[in-house]
């Protein structure tokens, strides 16, 4: 695409309907229903500071959400589901640290990145908001 037809950053993203989003979880609980077990993701929480924290960054115009497995390193098999949060400027470009120096030391680019979220349905909340298997009050 080219970056003349490219949508805008400021402009990204719209909001939904309740219902909207019923159906969107709904579609993807049912296409995930053979991977239903304890450790199924369905979503990931992140804390408002640190999602503010990222966009912080002065250049910051929008946010992307990557897709990630973390591959088993202590010998449980388990592949875990990873969402990994990065700002991006006004161009879509993510913006990331410049990188590290031979000494350890942090280059004076700070940006951040985003990780550890808190996995759904191990740690979601009892009111139901992104559920699709409860029922309405």
């Amino acid at each position: 695409m080219s970056a003349s037809n490219r949508p805008s950053i400021s402009e990204a993203g719209g909001f939904i309907s309740k219902e909207r989003m019923d159906t969107l979880l709904g579609n993807y609980a049912a296409e995930h229903a053979d991977q239903k077990s304890a450790d199924f993701v369905k979503a990931m929480c992140f804390s408002k500071d640190k999602v503010l924290e990222l966009l912080a960054d002065d250049r910051a115009a929008g946010l992307r959400i990557y897709y990630g497995i973390h591959i088993d390193t202590d010998g449980d098999g388990i592949k875990e589901k990873k969402m990994v949060l990065v700002a991006t400027d006004a161009n879509g470009d993510d913006i990331l640290p410049a990188g590290v120096s031979l000494d350890g030391v942090q280059s004076k680019d700070m940006a951040l990145i985003l990780d550890e979220g808190l996995p759904c349905p191990q740690y979601c909340g009892g009111g139901g908001g992104g559920t699709t298997d409860q029922k309405p009050e």
